[in-house]
């Protein structure tokens, strides 16, 4: 599917975020580098609290009163020039602010000391859902931003240099937990260590860079769907399993007779969840690659196989992920990794 530039429409049907009434126009921004998409810019605080906020930002007034940003009031040196950096996202020629709410807030109000100037990250987003998704991310514990940190810190360890839109920001801390435990750190047992995220980016290394060539979009490549194609890359012949990733996202699922094929039964699941807004929450990520990985393996095996049924009339059941971990792993030698 084409791309879409941080300046122009998206064309999607998706409306933008309806408490963010005025557009900031780029000029606002003095751009210092653009990089595979993603811009650096600097910018007054002024332009910065005029930026509107995400709408799903929460009360910020009350935020502001945390005890991390009562600390950050006395910050100096290295500490105040982070504070002077902030993430911003460009939909459709309008841009909203994605981390800096607070410190907006604070500035406004005079609370926080006023750097001469503020650093910018600057990612495009083709959709209100994507933009969403940035913004959960930013918006998670510093622990989340630790681990968002240790991927791309992966990435630069092993030499992947991503570039689709969906790897390239290093938003896989999920997908990776799904693809090595079956579940996001949430659903798993607290006497299991976290998953060491740059060693996991290593071990998928090769499967990472096969998914990139793909050039997969954020949707439908939510975690479960990334952490799928992690596991059946790792598993099954490559150019079969990205063949039928490729299909997912083209959205080339086949009906006949009114029952899907394993590709539309997939699509189907995804649609629903996004209908319903549940896509990117973060419990439903494991169920939605074990149904992505049944669909897989039921393509995979095509349509004269005896051992699951290829066209459906119902929704697609989730497989069990513990076998499929477990051949993975012994076949890259991490099976009692402790680590992974």
């Amino acid at each position: 599917m084409p791309r879409k530039s941080l300046r122009k429409g998206s064309g999607l049907g998706t409306a933008k975020p309806s408490s963010a009434p005025n557009a900031v126009p780029e000029s606002n921004f003095r751009i210092l580098a653009d990089i595979g998409g993603v811009m650096t810019a600097e910018m007054t605080v002024e332009a910065w609290i005029a930026l509107p906020n995400h709408p799903h930002q929460r009360n910020t007034a009350r935020h502001a009163r945390a005890v991390h940003l009562k600390q950050a009031k006395q910050a100096a040196g290295a500490v105040a020039r982070q504070l002077a950096h902030v993430v911003a996202a460009g939909l459709d020629g309008m841009y909203y602010k994605v981390d800096g709410h607070t410190r907006s807030y604070l500035w406004e109000q005079g609370k926080l000391p006023r750097p001469a100037v503020l650093h910018v990250t600057i990612y495009p987003v083709s959709s209100r859902a994507e933009l969403d998704a940035l913004y959960e991310v930013f918006d998670a514990s510093t622990a989340a931003k630790t681990r968002y940190d240790q991927v791309y810190g992966g990435f630069r360890e092993c030499g992947f240099q991503p570039r689709s839109k969906r790897l390239k920001h290093g938003f896989l801390n999920d997908a990776l937990n799904i693809a090595l435990r079956g579940g996001i750190r949430g659903q798993q047992s607290r006497a299991l260590p976290e998953v060491n995220l740059y060693r996991a980016v290593d071990v998928f290394k090769r499967e990472l860079e096969l998914l990139d060539g793909i050039d997969p979009e954020p949707r439908p490549f939510y975690s479960g769907v990334v952490a799928a194609a992690l596991i059946g890359l790792a598993l099954y012949p490559p150019e079969r399993v990205l063949e039928f990733f490729k299909k997912l996202q083209n959205g080339e699922g086949n009906r006949k007779d009114g029952r899907s094929d394993p590709v539309d039964a997939v699509l189907n699941v995804i649609q629903h969840m996004t209908l319903e807004k549940r896509a990117a929450q973060t419990t439903l990520q494991a169920d939605l690659c074990a149904r992505t990985l049944r669909g897989l393996l039921t393509w995979l095996a095509g349509p004269e196989s005896q051992r699951n049924q290829y066209w459906l009339k119902t929704s697609i059941h989730a497989i069990n992920l513990e076998p499929l971990l477990g051949e993975m792993k012994a076949k890259k030698g991490i099976r009692d990794d402790p680590a992974l």
